[in-house]
């Protein structure tokens, strides 16, 4: 029986094909942060592919792998080149009573026929959304998407993703470990005991910066991103300095 990530590397690999026989920039559709490190650890294998992870918002959570030909100096490329990115924003703007949540607008977009793996990150606002989706979807829902929940909506399509903000909100916390290893990080970051911690890591339920972590002893670097499938993710924001007793401390943002 074939495996989701058989079938994930499968699609890859056409991907692959395509981008060099054509001379073409060809991508996936959206990856979570689990596939996206399948991905990542299996390209380690192949160093003449080149490719970027790229979801069109700053700090995008869901991203499409994209696969790019000589010409293409990377995602810089395509952003000067927006007519030539696989993937869109799409401005949704509500009326002005509704109130609606992520959930809302990822599931009238989904009531569309839509595939979750077409659309990406959804940031909500007090006017609406925007969301990334695939190029290929876009139009069908800017035309067939009138109404979320019980509100009234009105969807354009944008090439560029840098006006968009969202309302996300963190928590500022400051944390102290003995050092940067990641299953002190993890613990601190998470508020979890060091135990948990390190056997979420030896099972591979942590990520840093998109790649699954198995090794509880790996120095965590300051700006690096860590997830935990279910508990959400944290940004190790800045070096705090290091108290009288000898501890690290250091400042991160949850989401």
């Amino acid at each position: 029986m074939v495996t989701e990530n058989e079938l994930l590397l499968a699609r890859v690999e056409d991907c692959i094909s395509a981008c060099s026989g054509n001379y073409l920039i060809t991508g996936t559709n959206f990856l979570d942060i689990y596939q996206q490190s399948t991905v990542i650890e299996y390209l380690k294998k192949r160093s003449e592919v080149k490719y970027e992870l790229y979801g069109g918002f700053d700090d995008s959570e869901r991203k499409i792998a994209v696969f790019l030909p000589d010409y293409a100096n990377g995602v810089d490329y395509i952003k000067e080149n927006p007519d030539l990115s696989l993937i869109v924003a799409l401005k949704i703007t509500k009326d002005s009573f509704s109130t609606l949540s992520h959930r809302d607008y990822l599931g009238a977009v989904m009531g569309l026929g839509i595939k979750r793996e077409a659309v990406g990150d959804i940031l909500v606002s007090d006017s609406g959304c925007a969301m990334a989706v695939i190029r290929s979807v876009a139009a069908y829902i800017k035309e067939n998407l009138v109404s979320v929940g019980r509100g009234s909506v009105k969807a354009e399509i944008s090439d560029t993703f840098e006006s968009f903000v969202s309302n996300s909100t963190f928590e500022t916390k400051r944390c102290y470990v003995s050092s940067m290893r990641l299953d002190g990080v993890v613990s601190a970051a998470f508020s979890l005991s060091r135990s948990t911690a390190a056997d979420k890591i030896r099972r591979g339920e942590v990520l840093m910066n998109g790649v699954v972590m198995t090794k509880s002893d790996v120095k965590v670097p300051f700006g690096a991103k860590l997830v935990i499938h279910g508990s959400g993710k944290v940004i190790v924001d800045e070096d705090a300095g290091v108290t009288k007793k000898g501890r690290q401390a250091f400042l991160i943002k949850k989401y």
